[in-house]
């Protein structure tokens, strides 16, 4: 099978130790193709074959959905797999092999499954911070790789509009997840999610993983949380020494892409309502599920605006947990 991973990349300083990563790891090699769109001032060169590059400069750049529904429009070509990462992730060996198996059993239960989660994390070290000696660039320390799942549960609901934050839980087993929260730095479904849930390129930021989520439900897809995910996350953190460059936090340098990023923001704040109220026509809810199957399968409640917490799913994640010997409907 064919498997197309997707990555947006914005003046990410690691973006190349992704590519390496992803394609020196990979099982299948002749079957993987990546596709990048690298918003930076430098561009990569004497990438592999299967790599499908775009650039443009960072100031054309109008935030990660907009750049990951042009991958999916200019570099996707109907391969079998959609896979989904951010620009700065590492693979443990045969990854490829590892998600695929996954996916396969999530197939005895799930017509249309999605694998999705937050990634364990990683540590990035720069060359001469005298942790060690290297002739390396960096050295990433990966935090330890186990078999717990890694659930998704929501955070703060309804802190932004209809949109809710979202934060990771350690299951600490090693059974599948049926879930209601989406990552949009581990998607790993079929390619033909692609043309029935495409990106929106008029969300900013907040309300990409939301909005996502409550729209694959509705066309069908069943959001599954998996034992040990054979990737790594770089997360931003204050005390590192090496930090990503954010978009909102460099378009703040020039006054009128500030405007163009306010504007931008406030105009996509809609549409994150919209499309959690059902009102969105364009990149819309499916008509496989409703909002109200949503709700009860999750607690929230995007009519609504509420959580009804008696049949929350997040409050009764240690009972939901389900193996390849259980009958699950």
């Amino acid at each position: 099978m064919k498997i197309f991973v997707s990555i947006a990349s914005y003046q990410d300083p690691i973006l190349k130790y992704t590519i390496k990563s992803i394609t020196e790891n990979a099982k299948y090699k002749n079957d993987l193709v990546v596709g990048v769109f690298d918003q930076a001032e430098e561009t990569l060169t004497d990438l592999p074959s299967n790599v499908r590059y775009k650039t443009c400069h960072p100031k054309e750049a109008k935030g990660c959905c907009w750049a990951r529904s042009t991958i999916q429009k200019e570099l996707f070509e109907g391969e079998d797999i959609f896979m989904q990462i951010d620009s700065h992730t590492l693979f443990a060996e045969d990854w490829d092999k590892n998600l695929l198996q996954k996916y396969e059993d999530c197939k005895n239960w799930f017509e249309k499954p999605l694998i999705t989660g937050y990634p364990r994390g990683f540590d990035v070290i720069v060359k001469g911070s005298g942790f060690f000696n290297s002739d390396e660039e960096y050295i990433f320390k990966k935090a330890d790789r186990n078999t717990n799942t890694h659930i998704m549960t929501i955070h703060l609901p309804f802190d932004n509009g209809y949109h809710s934050g979202q934060i990771a839980k350690a299951m600490n087993d090693n059974k599948y997840y049926r879930g209601f929260g989406l990552s949009a730095g581990l998607i790993f479904t079929e390619g033909n999610f692609v043309k029935e849930v495409p990106y929106d390129p008029r969300i900013y930021f907040g309300g990409e993983e939301t909005t996502l989520a409550v729209r694959a439900y509705t066309h069908g897809y069943e959001l599954v949380h998996v034992p040990d995910t054979p990737l790594w996350h770089w997360y931003n953190s204050d005390n590192q020494e090496l930090k990503r460059e954010l978009h909102w936090t460099m378009h703040e340098q020039d006054e009128n892409l500030k405007k163009a990023k306010d504007d931008y923001i406030a105009s996509a704040k809609i549409v994150v309502d919209n499309v959690l109220q059902g009102k969105d026509t364009l990149y819309g809810l499916g008509d496989k599920r409703t909002l109200k199957d949503f709700a009860g399968l999750s607690g929230l409640d995007y009519t609504n605006k509420s959580v009804q917490m008696d049949k929350c799913l997040f409050k009764e994640y240690e009972e939901a947990g389900f193996t390849l010997d259980d009958d699950f409907e």
